[in-house]
């Protein structure tokens, strides 16, 4: 029975509080809230920016622990060998590549769950890194019992790994009594300041546009960002959640790759419409209109087409409306019972 088994979520190292952190809580109170037996166990810079979540006894832990390459993945290994709340769990969920490498060096039944590209794409790092990262991480993907993906871009774009890839979505927490946003005034655009979310296509979309943007997140590229943005566009750094959706007229995401995309998810939920690039994974389960695929879901190589689509929401009130209630509607499927109960049905 699965009231019986014991689930463990396990990741680090970590650099902020939000998407794997997260989901890593909302899926272990959902599943507890059902009177079952899981446990967080999470690896956090001490850099990490969002506040932490107390520890709780026998169900959550987070330590410390930095950013270091291989060196990283050795001393996680060391803490989770260490940590009760793993060992004595019947299975170990791992939720990012170095804990997927690290449970790999351990004798336990554990499955991969991936949340995003286990391994730096092209122009994220150099060839050596690269193939030495994708390497490593598919000997580890072999180790696992199962391995799971939240959305089918991201079981494309991983490709053959030797194994076979299990479709698991991931969904956020839901308030569906919240009221639908009304229609604000700024592009926002939320996501960790790095190459793979593409940041400046941003910039681009919005330079000398009437609609004013605002960039919500941290990362090496703030400052360059920062540098970079024109007067239309202002980068606030890392705000709570629910500061970002303050006056948003639609979130626009821009990424190279996004495997899910829980900001649009969120955003959505709350009855604010979505831009996003072909490569978010949440794209094709949030815009499954045809006329609505073809308006907002673009490429990345034209920011030009990104600033008309901004500009007609902007514009077109009823167009916002319409196109709000879609998104809105697609996200309420979103949830994290529903995740939570695919989970369930894939370990039992």
């Amino acid at each position: 029975m699965v009231e019986h088994k014991s689930i463990c979520l396990v990741a680090g190292p970590l650099t902020a509080r939000s998407g794997v952190y997260r989901s890593a809580l909302e899926l272990q109170q959902a599943a507890v809230a059902r009177g079952l037996d899981w446990r967080v166990v999470l690896g956090v810079s001490s850099k990490a920016v969002g506040m932490a979540r107390p520890e709780e006894a026998g169900r959550f832990r987070e330590f410390a622990l930095e950013p270091s390459g291989l060196g990283g993945v050795m001393e996680l290994r060391r803490q989770l060998a260490a940590e009760d709340l793993v060992t004595s769990a019947d299975v170990v969920v791992s939720l990012n590549p170095q804990a997927d490498m690290a449970l790999s060096t351990m004798s336990m039944e554990w499955v991969a769950f991936l949340r995003g590209k286990p391994w730096p794409s092209s122009g994220e790092a150099g060839l050596i890194k690269r193939t030495a990262w994708r390497s490593l991480e598919t000997l580890a993907l072999q180790k696992a019992v199962a391995v799971w993906s939240t959305t089918e871009i991201l079981r494309r774009d991983v490709g053959r790994i030797g194994r076979r890839i299990s479709l698991v979505p991931a969904g956020i927490d839901l308030d569906p009594g919240r009221e639908p946003a009304e229609q604000g005034s700024r592009a926002v655009w939320a996501a960790r300041f790095d190459v793979d979310k593409n940041p400046f296509l941003f910039l681009e979309a919005l330079r000398d546009a009437d609609v004013k943007g605002v960039m919500y997140g941290t990362g090496p590229l703030e400052a360059d960002i920062t540098k970079r943005a024109p007067k239309t566009v202002t980068v606030a750094g890392w705000v709570p959640t629910d500061r970002i959706w303050h006056d948003a007229l639609v979130y626009v995401g821009t990424a190279h790759r996004e495997a899910f995309g829980r900001s649009a998810v969120e955003a959505a939920a709350r009855g604010i419409p979505v831009i996003l690039s072909r490569e978010f994974g949440c794209a094709e389960l949030l815009v499954t209109k045809p006329e609505y695929r073809r308006m907002f879901v673009l490429d990345n190589a034209e920011p030009e087409s990104w600033r008309r689509a901004i500009s007609s929401l902007a514009t077109d009130s009823t167009l916002w409306s319409d196109y709000a209630s879609h998104v809105r509607d697609n996200a309420s499927r979103l949830s994290i019972d529903s995740s939570l109960d695919r989970i369930l049905h894939e370990l039992w």
